[in-house]
């Protein structure tokens, strides 16, 4: 049973990994960040719980998000296995995570700073069914419109150069460690992200053939 996590620092293609390793591991894909968003528009009462946070413009908290996850995870499609972006992400979540859960792999994208920089500044996004488009690596063949609903692609307000790179220290100084207490109980992979997304779902699918 696969139960990965998928790690790296912003514009290294975690969720476009995750979700090309998914479909050849035949498991789902589960994105932290969607779950918050489906939690709220569920109306449950842990997306009533996430909304107090979310509209106070305050981070979730690690218990509250936790307890998410453990739902999600708890899913018929995710019996035989999972892979998760976006959680944790500091080592205060990695002990809450490990209390339910041990995953059997951490893949870790590498990808210098400039790199993701470059990758998040040409970052659009559908302003309709949020499909996401690089200009420069996966542009749209209808821009400035959506290749899927034809809606406008926007530009995220905070992927400006300055912006990216502010993000960039905190995943340094926050992200890193968690690497390192995977890597130290032996479950981790690192990837050179640098690459085509075809070239790197290669060398991710290679830790599952090798294992």
């Amino acid at each position: 049973m696969n139960k990965i996590l998928i790690m790296g620092p912003q514009g290294a293609g975690k969720g476009t990994q995750a979700e090309i390793l998914a479909e050849k591991l035949k498991i789902p894909a589960i994105s932290s960040g969607s779950l918050l968003r489906e939690e709220i528009a569920t109306g449950s009462d842990l997306g009533c719980e996430v909304t107090k946070f979310t509209e106070a413009g305050t981070l979730v908290p690690d218990e509250l998000m936790v307890a998410i996850i453990k739902k999600r995870l708890a899913q018929p499609d995710a019996v035989n296995g999972w892979i998760l972006d976006g959680f944790p992400r500091i080592l205060s979540q990695v002990e809450l995570f490990l209390n339910f859960v041990q995953p059997t792999n951490v893949i870790l994208l590498k990808l210098n700073d400039e790199n993701s920089v470059e990758r998040l500044s040409g970052r659009l996004q559908c302003k309709e069914c949020h499909q996401g488009f690089q200009e420069k690596f996966v542009p749209s063949k209808t821009h400035p419109f959506c290749d899927v609903c034809g809606g406008e692609l926007v530009r995220r307000s905070d992927d400006t150069p300055e912006i990216i790179r502010q993000r960039l220290q905190i995943y340094h100084k926050e992200t890193e460690p968690v690497a390192k207490k995977f890597e130290d109980m032996g479950i981790l992979s690192r990837i050179d992200g640098s690459g085509t997304i075809e070239e790197v779902a290669e060398l991710v699918a290679g830790v599952f053939v090798t294992n």
